[in-house]
């Protein structure tokens, strides 16, 4: 009986389906899978576009220099916002503070256009190259210090520029890179300062005073100390809790920087200067009540959907693809119907031939000596008596 079952189990696993059938089966299966996914990939870009494809991130800035008062209204693209925005904090912070000229983007087609603002606005007023620098070091230090573990949740989140912009300030090394990729696209030569715990720029001068660092040693180039964070801090004053501190200076290797792939409008705003009223502590002109000023949302309309594009733009193709559908799920049905009989029959013609054989493999057995004989034996192999 053992080796019966064994033999109809084998039968069964030998069957194999219609190889003219299989084959016929795949080939259908690779056309349909053609006709459906190319014109997916076709049809998509003209989908994801919208009616407005730049949006923009609206800013307001306001500071003062020298007893004037300065408002500065930017549009930001989005895109260029979440272009940065996408850089994992790894990669940001992976070669630590000495390797924050990745951060530095003085080929950010944008900033190059900011940094030319405000030149031009110091021109304007004539002013030379110390004020130039110190006009934007007050521009920076207008921004609000924010901490990266409130506003990230990560305790080291160097932002780039465009970033500490949008999201109006950051902490010391973030403004410090902002004033860093201005002066240096302005020209001026500019090193990174790193006391314990605190990040600033140092700027390349001759004959100030105040803190300064000869780099390199022998050099003769000296670098004058920016502090970035709070109002006031003039080229060369070093806050007193760094007084008597060591620091590192790392130089700025611009050619490691990120360079996103993405092209912007130019700026169009300028700087605007007004008589200083009140106080001292500048505000937007656009918030009366003295409030921050805020992001306004971007405006994103819906993506129209794909199922309309693809029957309204393209017809005869949708045609084709539902053809096609009704004929695979045709022959997919004529398939389920037609196996089973086949396997009925050839499991059924299995059966009884593992049957039959086992009949004739059956032992026979000598009623005189009780020898064990094969079943086709017709005299006792161990008597030669007559068994059958």
């Amino acid at each position: 009986m053992r080796a019966s079952t064994l033999r109809l189990l084998n039968g069964q696993v030998m069957k194999a389906p219609n190889s003219k059938h299989r084959t016929l089966t795949l080939a259908l299966i690779a056309v349909l899978t053609f006709i459906i996914s190319t014109p997916m990939v076709l049809v998509h870009p003209v989908v994801a576009q919208t009616d407005q494809p730049t949006e923009y991130y609206d800013k307001c800035f306001a500071w003062d220099y020298e007893g004037r008062h300065w408002t500065w209204n930017l549009s930001i693209p989005k895109v260029l916002y979440e272009a940065y925005k996408e850089i994992p904090v790894y990669t940001r912070t992976r070669n630590g503070p000495a390797g924050y000229g990745f951060l530095t983007t003085t080929e950010d087609y944008y900033m190059k256009a900011l940094a030319e603002k405000l030149n031009d606005s110091a021109n304007q007023m004539e002013y030379g190259s110390y004020d130039k620098v110190s006009f934007v070091l007050a521009f920076v230090q207008s921004l609000p210090y924010t901490s990266d573990n409130v506003t990230t949740g990560f305790d080291e989140y160097p932002r780039f520029p465009i970033e500490t912009l949008v999201d109006d300030g950051g902490d010391c090394e973030d403004t410090s890179i902002l004033f860093a990729t201005i002066t240096l696209i302005m020209g001026y030569g500019t090193v990174y300062i790193n006391p314990p715990e605190h990040y600033a720029v140092g700027i390349l001068r001759n004959g100030l005073h105040g803190t300064s660092w000869e780099y390199p040693q022998g050099s003769n180039k000296t670098y004058y100390y920016c502090e970035t964070t709070g109002d006031g801090f003039k080229i060369g004053q070093l806050p007193d809790e760094f007084t008597g501190q060591n620091a590192y200076i790392y130089p700025i290797d611009q050619s490691t920087q990120f360079v996103p792939a993405v092209t912007v409008t130019p700026l169009e705003a300028t700087p605007t200067e007004a008589p200083v009223t009140g106080s001292s502590t500048p505000t937007p002109t656009a918030n009366i009540d003295n409030t921050s000023p805020t992001v306004t949302d971007p405006n994103i309309q819906q993506v129209r959907p794909l199922s309309v594009n693809l029957i309204g733009q393209n017809p005869l193709l949708f045609i084709l693809i539902a053809t096609a559908i009704v004929v695979s799920f045709g022959l997919a049905i004529w398939s389920v119907r037609r196996r089973p009989k086949q396997d009925a029959v050839d499991l059924s013609s299995t059966q009884t031939n593992d049957e039959s054989k086992g009949t004739e493999n059956a032992d026979k057995f000598c009623i005189y000596c009780g020898g064990n004989n094969k079943g086709y034996a017709v005299f006792c192999e161990k008597c030669g008596k007559q068994i059958g």
